[in-house]
């Protein structure tokens, strides 16, 4: 009944095909002399910049794709139809045009109910796409969580785009307005890196191994439909049309004034020199057993975490870390390490039912004398006239997935700490070995800890409260109560506590 209901919807059957890999570098490009150049004081050695800023992170994305000579390989969980996601779209498109060969692989979910627009973008002949572990039923795809639970819950929740193969950019980003400090409405509190080097052919390889599974489907054999020629021109007009209309927009103004392109138009871009490892899980993991760790990047990751020594900050959105995740970190607390985290309060998580699960494990967290600090989502945005460029929005939310370990070594990453990103979908990040990177890092999330988060903690008679600053800035209060978090939201998150859905979260 199940399969009728779905319209007897199924993939297509396996099809013999070519292992498409990355265009080799040839050293004969602008942008590969310009990286060669530039990595020439460091030889056989990988460099890295991070984007702290939405701004900075998209002004990177579109001028590595205006510079691009030979490929771009994107890879993404989310794809949104906005402003970025049209913006982003056309700078692929218009490499295509100029004979760079594109290739984005997008997870299904990044592609839900856009088969006609993906469909046009690919019929242009540089331009490939496919789509990881798809829903048999482009429209009615939610009857298949019925009847394929388990295979369509598991996700790609990879980033990265690699161009000519000397740039890579990875981290938490998907793309969208609110990854890139685009939206009026809210806007998430993100890290990319980009790299350059030997660790560009990782995250090269990785692509190309999620690109050639069997589980990436072309986006001309699932869809349902097909696109005149007519309307692929259409569409292709379109896309120009509004980038055009928003070149002299507000917010491509405030790209253009980036620290990011003011250091590439000197030739000052700071970056951190030293080992830089790509950590993946292979794409396999989504069909493997849930706790066959095999596949997974995460035996790699955990004795970063095991080996911390003085400080251990790890700034995470969705966290959840199930009873062995307290024991570790409670272990390194007694040890003596610093262990700081900050995760999203229950108002700032897009995710009620995820804070459900977190909510379980703060107090046992703060008794082991780890430093607990959720997000504010209520700071007022300063005032600003007609002529200031500042980001305006209703509303932040914490998206960063990274880890400190030591002031010495850092984790920037797609990974979220909790069942889901550790055992059922895919994920990607990279390990950058650079002290100033590292202290950087640390002090940024450190020095603005008591302006954008709540201080969770425990009173003489093992309360739960909530310290900050004052909306105004002029003194410290202490609530008892989730702050500034509704009844419904609340109501959300206390149903999925008592929910036995923590390995789905």
């Amino acid at each position: 009944m199940l399969a009728l209901l779905a319209g007897c919807a199924s993939l297509p059957g396996p099809v013999e095909r070519e292992e498409d890999l990355m265009v080799p570098v040839t050293g004969d490009s602008a942008l590969d002399q310009t990286i060669s150049d530039f990595l020439a004081p460091y030889p056989n050695q990988s460099a890295a910049h991070f984007l702290k800023d939405g701004l900075d992170a998209f002004a990177a994305r579109l001028t590595a794709a205006d510079r691009a000579g030979r490929s771009i390989d994107a890879q993404y969980y989310l794809f949104h139809d906005d402003v970025t996601g049209g913006l982003y779209a056309e700078s692929l498109l218009r490499a295509a045009k100029r004979g760079v060969k594109v290739r984005l692989l997008l997870d299904d979910m990044g592609a839900h109910r856009r088969d006609a627009f993906l469909l046009a973008l690919d019929h242009h002949p540089n331009f490939d796409i496919r789509i990881f572990n798809p829903f048999a039923n482009r429209k009615m795809r939610a009857l298949e969580y019925l009847y394929r639970f388990g295979l369509v819950t598991r996700r790609m929740h990879n980033k990265s785009m690699v161009v000519d193969g000397v740039v890579a950019i990875t981290g938490g980003r998907n793309i969208g307005d609110d990854y890139f400090d685009a939206s009026p409405k809210s806007n998430f509190i993100d890290l990319d890196v980009m790299v350059f080097g030997p660790a560009v052919d990782q995250v090269a390889k990785q692509f190309d191994e999620y690109w050639n599974s069997p589980l990436s489907y072309e986006i001309a054999s699932l869809a349902k439909q097909d696109v005149a020629p007519g309307d692929v021109l259409s569409q292709w007009q379109a896309l120009h049309d509004e980038a055009l209309r928003q070149s002299d927009s507000v917010y491509l103004q405030r790209v253009e004034q980036t620290a990011f392109l003011e250091h590439i138009k000197a030739a000052t871009l700071p970056v951190s020199v030293g080992p830089t490892i790509v950590l993946a899980d292979q794409p396999q993991k989504v069909r493997e057993p849930l706790y066959d760790d095999s596949t997974h990047l995460a035996p790699d990751l955990w004795p970063y975490f095991r080996q911390a020594k003085s400080e251990l900050i790890i700034l995470n959105p969705y966290f959840i870390p199930s009873d062995g995740g307290v024991q570790v970190l409670a272990d390194a607390a007694r040890r003596g390490c610093r262990v700081v985290v900050l995760t999203n309060s229950l108002a700032a998580n897009d995710v009620a039912a995820v804070h459900g699960h977190y909510a379980k494990y703060r107090k046992p967290l703060i008794k082991a004398g780890v430093e607990l600090y959720e997000l504010r989502a209520d700071r007022e945005m300063p005032e600003i006239d007609e002529t200031d460029l500042v980001a305006v929005s209703d509303h932040i939310s914490l998206h960063v997935k990274t880890f400190v370990f030591d002031r010495q070594k850092t984790f920037i990453g797609s990974l979220n700490l909790d069942a889901r990103s550790v055992y059922q979908n895919t994920e990607l990040g990279v390990i950058v070995e650079d002290s100033k990177m590292a202290g950087q890092i640390a002090e940024l999330a450190l020095n603005n800890l008591s302006k954008l988060a709540y201080h969770v903690q425990l009173d003489e008679d093992g309360r739960m409260t909530w310290t900050g600053w004052s909306r105004d800035d002029q003194e410290e209060i202490t609530l008892y109560k989730e702050p500034d978090a509704g009844f419904w939201r609340k109501t959300v998150a206390w149903i999925s506590r008592i929910m036995p859905v923590e390995s789905q979260l």
